[in-house]
């Protein structure tokens, strides 16, 4: 198996080529205390390429906020879902999601998804999660 790094540009035998780009980015950084919001450093270019590849025709999950509050979800180190609880996504008025997830260890995990610059269009990405308990 060839591991290949992010952002990495490569050329097979025949010619063809790939592109490899990690959809979504956690920070490593660990809630304080109860509440804090973290925010996501997904940067402006891994976003721009992540709209191209959606515009593109690929990546169609990318614009559904239940697929890309999961896939963030499941890039956190030790974070499961209780699948047994409930989980929500709520449109706010400012064309924000709140997604809110029941986890494993008692907790729940909101996340704010937003389109990029804050728009009201375009796929969506999380700005910025919390531990939360209940």
């Amino acid at each position: 198996m060839i591991k290949r790094k992010k952002g990495e540009l490569w050329f097979d035998a025949e010619g063809s080529y790939g592109f490899f780009l990690f959809l979504l980015t956690a920070c490593g950084q660990t809630a304080g205390s109860d509440g804090e919001w973290i925010k996501n450093d997904i940067t402006e270019p891994e976003l721009s390429e992540l709209q191209r590849q959606y515009d593109a025709g690929h990546r169609a999950g990318l614009n559904d906020p239940v697929q890309v509050a999961r896939e963030f979800i499941d890039s956190l180190k030790g974070i499961e879902v209780d699948e047994s609880g409930e989980s929500t996504i709520e449109e706010r008025t400012d064309h924000t999601q709140l997604a809110v997830y029941p986890l494993t260890n008692g907790q729940s995990i909101e996340l704010e998804l937003v389109h990029p610059g804050d728009g009201e269009e375009g796929i969506f990405y999380v700005k910025r999660y919390r531990f939360i308990t209940k």
